[in-house]
């Protein structure tokens, strides 16, 4: 969002915004010197009490008075060519204007911020009462996701998931999109552990790679043409093709005849935030497939 900032406008100290990040946060197609003069012009706002011309050298950082760079170049172009960019410097409520103007669900969500934000700073963040509030408002949301997981789980059993990670990994999924609540996150858990060892896809490539127990043509199923590195997509087909494991919504599920050899587990992921929802499996499922 954009940067709220201290700056003086009409020999007053107030919050503002620059129009430049206002322009790029509302996503404005437009060139920037045409829009901020339009909505200057249709706004009817007025220098030096609803906004001031501020100029910078983004190489040097140093920023000047519109009036101090007219009187330093015979003209705007000439400050232009020596690097200098200018910048349009609003007060919250002609910020706040500009951002309902552009009519856009985006302009009323930047709005939104700027008031949430303004009333954050009134009230210092230091209010006790706004605080509580808070905590009785994360409270229930909670304690509604607890509800839902539990009727999640009954209703997800009743349908065949009788496995008790799969179960809890799924009923957690299920509330956490529709509350928030991540409660595998709220625990401070990388994914749910399973009782027995298991490993993943790539795992098994390697443990074939590795083995003198497999043969020559299940070494070339699991890894490249070099056969230097596992090849998880091929193993993933051969395990499909064996049936031992179905594709719904992009992600892989055992099936019944799988249900020995494998589990359903939540993890994060090692590149980033997002949540990776895998099957694991047991060694003997290579006895099985070669």
């Amino acid at each position: 969002m954009v940067d709220i900032i201290k700056h003086h406008i009409g020999n007053e100290s107030v919050n503002s915004v620059s129009a430049r990040e206002l322009h790029l946060e509302l996503g404005v197609k437009k060139k920037f010197s045409d829009w901020i003069k339009a909505q200057i012009k249709r706004g009817l706002f007025e220098e030096d009490l609803d906004f001031i011309v501020v100029w910078h050298d983004p190489q040097k950082g140093i920023v000047k008075s519109d009036k101090e760079i007219k009187a330093k170049f015979s003209n705007i172009q000439q400050a232009v060519r020596n690097g200098w960019k200018s910048d349009y410097i609003l007060t919250l409520d002609t910020a706040k204007e500009m951002a309902m103007m552009s009519g856009t669900a985006k302009g009323k969500e930047v709005r939104n911020y700027f008031i949430e934000v303004e009333k954050k700073f009134r009230s210092g963040q230091t209010s006790k009462k706004i605080s509580l509030q808070n905590i009785r408002d994360r409270t229930e949301t909670i304690l509604l996701s607890k509800d839902q997981f539990n009727a999640f789980e009954e209703v997800f059993y009743k349908i065949g998931i009788t496995r008790k990670e799969e179960l809890a990994i799924t009923s957690n999924r299920a509330v956490q999109k529709e509350t928030g609540v991540d409660f595998i996150e709220l625990a401070e858990k990388k994914g749910v552990s399973t009782p027995d060892r298991y490993f993943t896809i790539t795992e098994l490539c390697q443990k074939v790679m590795d083995s003198d127990d497999f043969s020559a043509e299940a070494k070339q199923l699991v890894s490249t043409k070099k056969g230097d590195k596992p090849r998880p997509q091929d193993l993933n087909k051969f395990l499909q093709e064996n049936g031992y494991q179905t594709k719904e919504n992009g992600i892989w599920k055992p099936t019944e005849k799988a249900k020995y050899f494998s589990d359903f587990v939540q993890n994060k992921s090692k590149h980033s935030e997002k949540t990776v929802y895998h099957l694991v499996w047991k060694i003997e499922v290579l006895e099985k497939l070669f």
